[in-house]
């Protein structure tokens, strides 16, 4: 099973998710990244922090303009359930615009597609990391929200690869810290924790969501400059598929012992 060999789509005109071997192009999500995703994970019975990621769409859809039919976002966890039960999955939902067009859209309508993969966990622990020297993020209306236009995210990818790392910090245009390449990022002085504020441009992510909602009262969401998050005790980034401690950050090393107040979230 792979993204690309396991993929179904969802049209106004069906009544459930169809297998197809193929999506038309040219298309609005090939040619102007005119869409949106959600990364999920299904651990065998359930879509984790389902309700979470249906928020967030909701409200990337209502930001895009795009409408998709109310029943496909009440039937995707059962469906999932009656054909995928007991195996531990990545499903990516993928919503792009119908037709084409130029830049001017000719449709509302959203076109949906799943390619479903075999989960991998993140890592416990990555051991190098640095602050990006290539990408700024860019705050907008749209900038919470997983766009199909993730070009700065391509580009961080790159630039960690080639400087041999295994995370990159973003900074936004200002030189604030945003998050992490596919991750927000969290540190820790003490028992007080820290998060840059989404207006430094990062994604409103469903692991972040998930972390503020389980010790609201120990994090403090702000503006923070690199030397902020230099001084914690640790660091550490997240995405839905959990947790991962940064060791080092330039020559500079964290702990990476388990915090207790983070276990469990995304067990």
């Amino acid at each position: 099973m792979s993204e690309t060999d396991t993929v179904y789509t969802y049209l106004f005109t069906d009544p459930d998710w169809q297998k197809i071997d193929q999506i038309s192009i040219p298309n609005r999500a090939m040619n102007f990244g005119d869409g949106l995703f959600e990364t999920m994970v299904f651990g065998g019975e359930k879509i984790k922090f389902f309700g979470y990621h249906i928020d967030r769409l909701k409200r990337g859809l209502e930001v895009l303009k795009l409408e998709i039919p109310h029943s496909s976002l009440e039937r995707l966890e059962s469906w999932i359930l009656e054909y995928f039960a007991g195996q531990n999955l990545r499903i990516r939902w993928n919503i792009f615009r119908a037709g084409t067009g130029k830049y001017t859209p000719e449709s509302k309508v959203g076109i949906q597609t799943l390619q479903i993969q075999k989960l991998t966990l993140a890592p416990l622990v990555k051991s190098q990391s640095s602050f990006s020297e290539q990408v700024s993020l860019y705050p907008s209306p749209w900038s919470p929200f997983k766009t199909l236009s993730a070009l700065p995210y391509v580009m961080a990818g790159q630039e960690r690869i080639e400087r041999g790392l295994d995370e990159l910090i973003l900074l936004d245009y200002t030189g604030k810290v945003a998050e992490a390449c596919a991750s927000n990022i969290f540190w820790r002085k003490g028992n007080k924790v820290f998060t840059p504020s989404l207006s430094c441009g990062g994604i409103d992510g469903v692991g972040r969501r998930a972390i503020l909602s389980k010790i609201p009262r120990l994090i403090m969401e702000g503006i923070f400059g690199p030397n902020d998050l230099l001084k914690a005790d640790q660091v550490w980034v997240s995405n839905v598929t959990g947790i991962s401690y940064l060791e080092k950050i330039d020559s500079l090393e964290f702990s990476t012992e388990r915090w207790d107040p983070l276990s469990e979230i995304f067990e």
